[in-house]
């Protein structure tokens, strides 16, 4: 017996949300178009708590029309109806990527740890993005295409991201709407030939169905696909615990000896492996090429290639990853105050917290500004700090940023590398804490 299409939708509803629970509360990414008006109503009639976020992008002349409509169909419904404006980026991937970017960055401002965005994507989308990634020359990872449920990561650790509606058509969405009375606005743009999957959608996969089984088959290879990346997931797990991976005071670093001795696709799965770790967005493939040929510059190099949201550095014997740093600036930092007792915010999004056995105190806190000396407590004359903090092996992108510790005039600390014959018995804490 076939099952009518209200029922199949409901049931594949009941299905992912059994699949993947939520601990926290539930949103519903509601546009107000026909795929999400549908599961906005699946959602009402099954008496499922959500909200409705409505992302106002302003780039229709009847974007807060159809705002109103969602505000008014949620209410409604029963459910309860949030809204929030973006400005989008064109230049940030293109139109479509800058309105997603948009979207998810509401989503991380919105949701919280345990939360849940519903999103109602079905088939159809499947399909178009599997071949828009075919043709932007995506990878395994990128050809997998939407996965039914993911972690959002990076800043919204603990919150994901559902898809129930992934394995029905929109022909299935379109009779439960009419069956239902439902009401929906359309998108002027979604006509737009310019646009790459509107392209896709109206001139390349008309022919493609009518010869093949395009969406059983697309579902097939992008689930042929993931399963592909979750084992190149795994040897880069287990590469980067082979290469000495461990965490740093910013970032984290591999030994670069053991790294170099990979092959090249090794190498590249290696850094997917590790970025994706991190929560940075995944670079493009020449920005990876970039970086393998820079990490095997000159000894005398220190590069730093930037790769999604982390760089790439390299220090001697290994290879760092490690977040983005802010600008900074010794004379702007000025001179800081501390008791030695309470946390010290530092610039650039440091802290310096006070050793067990660290004294209390009327402290300066400065910066480098050039020709310093320091004499550690166990040397017998002193050095240039420049000198010395190569010796304890600081890597250069955090010279300019190790705080130095004054009492009256007389420098009893710099960072946690070393304390001078008039300091207390070892360094304070300096900690990274973005």
């Amino acid at each position: 017996m076939v099952m009518a299409p209200p029922a199949r939708l409901a049931t594949l509803l009941d299905d992912a949300l059994l699949r993947c629970p939520v601990s926290g509360k539930l949103w519903l990414g509601y546009s107000g178009g026909l795929d999400s008006t549908v599961l906005l109503h699946l959602l009402a009639s099954a008496k499922i708590p959500c909200t409705a976020l409505h992302i106002n992008h302003g780039l229709s002349a009847r974007a807060d029309q159809w705002q109103a409509h969602c505000e008014a169909v949620a209410g409604k419904m029963g459910v309860p109806f949030v809204c929030r404006e973006v400005r989008v980026n064109r230049s940030d991937g293109g139109l479509e990527q800058g309105a997603r970017k948009a979207r998810y960055r509401v989503f991380g401002q919105v949701l919280a740890a345990g939360d849940q965005v519903l999103l109602a994507h079905h088939a159809d989308d499947q399909a178009e993005t599997f071949l828009l990634r075919l043709l932007r020359g995506a990878g395994v990872q990128g050809l997998g295409a939407m996965r039914e449920w993911r972690s959002l990561g990076g800043e919204r650790k603990g919150c994901t991201v559902l898809r129930p509606l992934l394995r029905a058509r929109r022909s299935e969405l379109e009779d439960y709407a009419r069956a239902h009375g439902l009401e929906w606005v359309e998108d002027e743009s979604n006509t737009d030939q310019n646009i790459d999957r509107n392209y896709i959608r109206s001139q390349v996969v008309p022919p493609l169905q009518r010869r093949w089984p395009l969406y059983s088959r697309v579902a097939q290879a992008a689930e042929n696909l993931r399963e592909a990346a979750v084992l190149l997931g795994e040897l880069a797990e287990a590469d980067l615990k082979n290469c000495g991976l461990r965490g740093e005071m910013f970032g984290v670093s591999i030994d670069r000896v053991s790294f170099s001795g990979l092959s090249a696709a090794r190498r590249k799965n290696l850094l997917r492996g590790w970025l994706a770790e991190s929560g940075s967005q995944m670079p493009e493939a020449v920005h990876l090429d970039q970086a393998l040929r820079q990490v095997e510059a000159g000894d005398d190099a220190v590069p730093a290639v930037t790769l999604g949201q982390r760089v790439l550095r390299r220090y001697r014997d290994r290879l760092y990853l490690t977040p983005q740093l802010k600008p900074f600036n010794a004379i702007d930092g000025g001179e800081q105050r501390w008791d030695g007792m309470k946390p010290l915010a530092l610039q650039g999004s440091w802290v310096l917290l006070p050793a067990g056995d660290w004294p209390v105190s009327d402290y300066t806190v400065r910066f480098r500004v050039g020709g310093e000396r320091a004499k550690p407590r166990e040397r017998h004359h002193s050095q240039t700090l420049k000198k010395l903090l190569q010796e304890y092996g600081l890597p250069p992108w955090l010279r300019d940023r190790v705080p130095l510790i004054y009492r009256g005039e007389t420098l009893v600390a710099v960072g946690d590398l070393f304390v001078t014959a008039e300091g207390p018995p070892k360094p304070p804490i300096w900690r990274f804490s973005d």
